[in-house]
């Protein structure tokens, strides 16, 4: 019985200690923003001091953080969808219409698993080369491009793990009835995965949002995502701390406050979206 109770207060001591390890950076960035310069650049810690809220209007409007915010929104948003467009034919044509033990099949999907895992610092040299050659460099749009690749790779391998368990013999009969591979594809596969395509919108949308190599080089000035906007209150010429942290808690707040608010539908459409 003793050391029933022992192992419990260990076990939640440990819990308890790896939460306060996760929130205490995010108390610092919090605390530290809303400090004075001087306060935020003590080489000793401030406990007690006057919340400085211009810190934010500061990163807000000089440090271009609200046009940041919009354009890493649309850059997330439509990167998303599109990748999901894409993503899940390939993932319908790798499961359902040619067999999941074909060669095809396994060679598609071997060849995405392998551009999943190659790092992006390889890639970034032929996207440059090529974006620059035609004039997208410096803009959202070759982003929108890239972010939309890694998204489609996402979204395969995400439905492809729900269409595995999709009967085949459904889309036979689909196509007995004469439907055809599209209305078969939209008409009695897609409403099986509703839950699975919310979940790929919501991981690649956080994906996007928290990219830097590809948005650090692809992008400059009023073109910068929220990530890079941010490394910007970096100089040799020294850093405001107390702006930079605000910067850090504008860029983090909408995408943990989206997350919190579709935690459970993304729980349940990782879940539950397949046929079993």
């Amino acid at each position: 019985m003793r050391q029933s109770k022992l192992r419990s207060v260990v076990s939640a001591g440990i819990v308890y200690l790896f939460v306060v390890w996760c929130i205490a950076p995010l108390v610092w960035l919090v605390s530290t923003s809303l400090k004075s310069d001087v306060d935020a650049f003590s080489a000793t810690p401030v406990w007690i001091f006057v919340p400085h809220f211009e810190n934010y209007v500061s990163a807000w409007v000089d440090g271009g953080m609200g046009r940041a915010m919009l354009i890493s929104a649309a850059v997330g948003t439509i990167s998303s969808v599109l990748g999901i467009v894409a993503g899940f034919p390939l993932a319908y044509l790798t499961t359902q219409v040619w067999p999941t033990e074909s060669r095809a099949s396994g060679r598609l999907t071997l060849g995405i698993l392998l551009l999943t895992i190659t790092p992006p610092v390889l890639s970034l040299t032929p996207f440059y080369r090529t974006f620059f050659t035609i004039g997208l460099t410096g803009t959202p749009v070759g982003l929108t491009i890239v972010h939309t690749f890694y998204a489609t790779l996402l979204a395969v391998l995400i439905f492809r793990s729900f269409l595995v368990s999709f009967p085949r013999e459904i889309r036979e009969a689909a196509m007995i009835d004469g439907l055809g591979e599209w209305r078969t594809l939209t008409m009695t596969v897609l409403p099986n995965v509703w839950g699975a395509m919310f979940a790929t919108f919501v991981l690649a949308l956080i994906q996007s949002w928290n990219e830097f190599l590809y948005a650090l080089i692809l992008t400059n000035g009023d073109s910068s995502t929220v990530p890079v906007t941010i490394s910007g209150f970096l100089s040799f010429f020294g850093t405001n701390w107390a702006r930079l942290t605000a910067a850090g808690v504008i860029g983090v707040l909408p995408i943990v406050v989206f997350a919190i608010l579709v935690r459970d539908h993304m729980a349940r459409g990782l879940s539950f979206g397949g046929v079993k």
